[in-house]
């Protein structure tokens, strides 16, 4: 397959995940990092061989050789860098979502640009490249379980964030909720018609100063009559809780949590096993490499993406609704029909 130049802008936590993810693959020529402060990983950079690294991201989007950009930036930058990125024509991959805020049309603008530009996007819903979810999306395709009828998603942080990143990635619901509003459309294959939710500050009554929560619970109803029940945590004492279940007319499908080992101890007293995995990238950490080499793979191949612009618009939809819903305490309606770009 061919080899893909990429450059990668936003080299903070995530970002230098994924870097060391890509360094693995032999698919992929890291020609360039840029951040705003590329000072503090300089140095590890250039002895991974990456020589090009910038402060500013035009500069990397300036770079001829260059195919396509990884965008891992604080939410807060996505849109206005996938701009310039489509503007430049690179091939984009951008972490969810592209937006904090409800002006789609800010999104749609992004989507045209692309399109305008021949250029492709991918967005960064890394758990459908889970091989776990992934199976049960397959099974739910297939029809193995019938026509699904309820969705039940548990995702639960081991710990707090700091109020400064909070605001730069957008609160719980759009940063951490955000990725189960695009699990509950992936399995029930249908997009949100109405969402209630409920959300207070039970583990950190500090959260409502910057306006967050950290403990939230919701009900989605699909198009095709479906529901889907969602339950978030930002302080799992016994590690990242990730769980997901499909009920439908034929059966039901779940993916129970990961450990480190699958021994379970029974005594007379107990019954004994490892607790969850304690952070995301432990747990994904097979669903991020994947990401990573299926935006390259379908690049090359023209095949569809996991995850797309539209896909993230649906879920920001979702995540507005939400915020009204905790606001004034009733079910909100959410617009089901897909923007045409």
């Amino acid at each position: 397959m061919k080899n893909v130049k990429v450059g990668v802008i936003g080299a903070g936590r995530a970002g230098m995940m994924h870097i060391e993810n890509m360094l693995t693959l032999n698919t992929i020529e890291l020609v360039a990092v840029a951040d705003v402060l590329i000072e503090n990983v300089q140095e590890k950079l250039h002895e991974a061989g990456i020589e090009q690294t910038f402060k500013d991201y035009h500069e990397l989007l300036a770079v001829p050789q260059i195919e396509a950009v990884f965008i891992f930036t604080s939410t807060d930058t996505h849109e206005a860098i996938c701009l310039a990125a489509a503007q430049a024509k690179k091939h984009i991959f951008c972490e969810k979502p592209l937006s904090m805020t409800g002006q789609e049309a800010d999104s749609l603008t992004v989507m045209q640009s692309v399109k305008e530009n021949g250029v492709r996007m991918a967005i960064g819903f890394n758990r459908r490249l889970d091989h776990q979810f992934r199976t049960i999306w397959e099974k739910v395709e297939k029809g193995e379980v019938g026509e699904p009828q309820i969705v039940k998603i548990t995702s639960r942080d081991p710990d707090l964030l700091s109020h400064a990143l909070i605001q730069r990635i957008g609160g719980l619901i759009f940063d951490f909720t955000m990725h189960d509003f695009d699990m509950a459309r992936y399995m029930m294959h249908s997009n949100v018609t109405e969402v209630f939710a409920n959300g207070a500050t039970l583990i950190d009554p500090t959260l409502s100063e910057i306006n967050d929560i950290d403990t939230l619970a919701l009900v989605l109803k699909f198009e095709n009559g479906g529901f889907a029940l969602i339950d978030n945590s930002r302080r799992a004492v016994y590690g990242y809780d990730q769980r997901v279940e499909v009920f439908g007319s034929k059966g039901m499908l779940k993916a129970e949590n990961v450990s480190n080992s699958t021994v379970e101890h029974y005594t007379s007293k107990a019954t004994l096993l490892d607790k969850p995995l304690p952070i995301f990238n432990d747990r994904y950490q097979q669903a991020y490499r994947q990401e990573i080499i299926d935006f390259v793979s379908n690049l090359v191949t023209g095949q569809p993406f996991a995850a797309t612009p539209l896909d993230v618009v649906m879920a920001q939809r979702v995540a507005m609704a939400a915020i009204a819903s905790i606001q004034t305490g009733k079910a909100v309606p959410v617009d089901p029909k897909e923007p045409i770009v």
